[in-house]
């Protein structure tokens, strides 16, 4: 890792040593500040300075007067400064117009000729030369932009020598999990400061040429912090430099912010996971024992998976009213998918829905792998094709092996629900297999690298998983090995029952026309009374009154 030096102080001027990163504290309300770097070799022609602030946001400027051309301001930020003379000092310019003490992260990053100029062809940026990166995030979306690069010899933005020598190769580093403290902060971004680092410490997402877009996005995971860095490289000098670093957590650090970290979570969310995770672990171990119960649940689960996003996109309700709404639509269709079997009584096609949400699961975890982040996949018909293609065959296959299918999906959709319950007390990343399904309903999602941090505390709850899994899967197999495949299905035998209630009246009446002086009342007598022992008409005693009236 790069070295770091550590500065406190309320001096005026703060000179760093080049491509050696500065930790130091910036006092209240200190503006003006100059930043220099000197002793720097004549092969230097550029420079790029970045300052980087967890919390409170910074101004940074190649002039004492802040224009608008040359000044940024944010928590990431860098500029270019062009050494005019070889080998003078280059400075910029630091403000701090915030009342209290700010913790930041200072470097400079010397290049020569021969390198590409990050941000180089800025046309969307306010500054000609916009080294760094811009970010702007929802629950959902993380959106990453950069201008193109310019050759080191600062050739025409248009020039196809300039587009076509120029490759950008984006990377992505997760920080540790729930760890939203200054000191991760900084060490993350210093892993990302120089090119070596980024390539040894960061995971290469994507390589960009000049004919795409510079707009990226990602998906989102509020609390968990996702540091962003982009290297230009040019093909023909095999040459390459690093643009500014930048990190977000997809939530605001500051407590009693509008979208603070410490507000993520419901208690409406929390209670109804919970609970559901309870009744996944019961369907584990005895979810095909307990048929209906199992329709009802899969009912639940489909219904749930299907509103959530329709209605976080097509109303305006908050997120408590869109997961109250999902509950009531899941309970009423697992209603009525208790009233399918009930009514059809056929194992086959009440199977059908357990079959989906098995292959729902599965083929979220196939996506969640490696394998969903192709670039072949990332536009919604290839999606959509490959992932209801991975449904329909595992439901397919199965649907032949209905007991199978039955077990395999209660004890892997149950432990799952139940991992997932303890998944969002430990603020871990396993709820977004399904997630990240769901959220392919909303807009450009499809388009976005879905990549999700995979840290111990996934290991081990994936274990937990397997276990669970595994042992329920077991469990059931040993426990109805001697069982008939099926519960009998209610309305049939309601139906059987209803039938051969009928037929014996219809005998019994049979029997009773043929004793032609037989009052029909008197002679049913026995049959209501078991405790008769005389034929009312005849007066004869009864050996078995009782097995008359069968």
């Amino acid at each position: 890792m790069i070295g770091v030096t550590y500065s406190t102080g309320t001096s005026e001027q703060y000179e760093l040593v080049a491509n050696q990163p500065l930790l130091m504290q910036i006092e209240a309300m200190e503006t003006g500040i100059i930043i220099k770097v000197a002793n720097l070799s004549t092969s230097i022609t550029f420079i790029i300075f970045q300052i980087h602030s967890q919390r409170l946001t910074l101004t940074l400027s190649l002039t004492n007067t802040y224009n608008y051309e040359s000044t940024v301001k944010g928590n990431n930020i860098g500029l270019i400064y062009r050494v005019a003379t070889p080998g003078s000092a280059a400075m910029v310019y630091l403000n701090n117009t915030h009342n209290a003490t700010v913790d930041v992260l200072l470097a400079a990053f010397t290049y020569t000729a021969n390198d590409p100029i990050p941000g180089g062809c800025s046309l969307e940026f306010p500054q000609e030369e916009a080294p760094y990166l811009k970010l702007q995030y929802s629950h959902v979306l993380t959106t990453v932009d950069f201008q193109l690069a310019n050759l080191g010899i600062s050739k025409d933005c248009e020039d196809s020598v300039t587009k076509n020598s120029l490759e950008y190769d984006i990377y992505l580093y997760f920080l540790k999990q729930n760890e939203l403290g200054a000191e991760e902060y900084f060490s993350s971004l210093i892993k990302l400061l120089s090119i070596d680092s980024i390539q040894k410490f960061g995971r290469k997402i994507h390589s960009l040429h000049h004919s795409e877009k510079t707009s990226l996005a990602f998906s989102s995971y509020p609390r968990k912090g996702a540091a962003y860095a982009v290297i230009v490289r040019d093909t023909t000098l095999k040459t390459s430099a690093a643009y500014v670093p930048i990190l977000s957590y997809s939530c605001d650090v500051i407590e009693g912010s509008t979208n603070s970290c410490a507000d993520i979570g419901d208690v409406v969310g929390t209670v109804v996971t919970f609970l559901i995770g309870l009744l996944g672990l019961f369907m584990c171990f005895f979810g095909h024992r307990f048929f209906k119960t199992e329709m009802f649940f899969v009912g639940f689960l489909a219904m749930l998976a299907v509103s959530l996003p329709l209605f976080e996109l097509g109303t305006q309700l908050s997120n408590e009213d869109v997961i109250v709404t999902g509950i009531l639509l899941g309970v009423l269709s697992g209603m009525i998918w208790i009233l399918v079997w009930v009514c059809l009584g056929i194992p086959v096609v009440s199977l059908l829905l357990t079959g989906g949400v098995l292959g729902y699961l599965f083929a979220s975890l196939i996506f969640f792998t490696p394998f969903g982040s192709l670039d072949s996949l990332r536009n919604g018909v290839s999606y959509s094709m490959v992932f209801m293609s991975i449904i329909l065959f595992l439901t397919a296959f199965l649907l032949p092996l209905n007991k199978l299918l039955s077990i395999a999906a209660t004890s892997l959709v149950g432990s799952y629900s139940f991992t997932v319950s303890i998944d969002q007390f430990t603020r871990g990343s396993l709820s977004y297999i399904v997630l990240n399904s769901i959220r392919h309903g909303y807009n450009h999602f499809v388009e976005a690298f879905v990549y999700t941090p995979f840290q111990t505390n996934e290991i081990v709850l994936s274990v937990v998983w397997g276990i669970l899994s595994i042992s329920g899967a077991v469990f059931q197999v040993y426990r109805e090995r001697n069982r008939p495949p099926f519960p009998p299905p209610p309305y049939r035998t309601w139906r059987t029952y209803v039938q051969a209630t009928r037929e014996l009246e219809n005998s019994s009446d049979e029997e009773s026309h043929d004793q032609e002086r037989e009052p029909l009342i008197q002679s049913r007598l026995p049959a209501l009374l078991y405790g008769a022992t005389v034929d009312a008409v005849t007066g004869e005693r009864l050996l078995d009154a009782r097995r008359q009236t069968l």
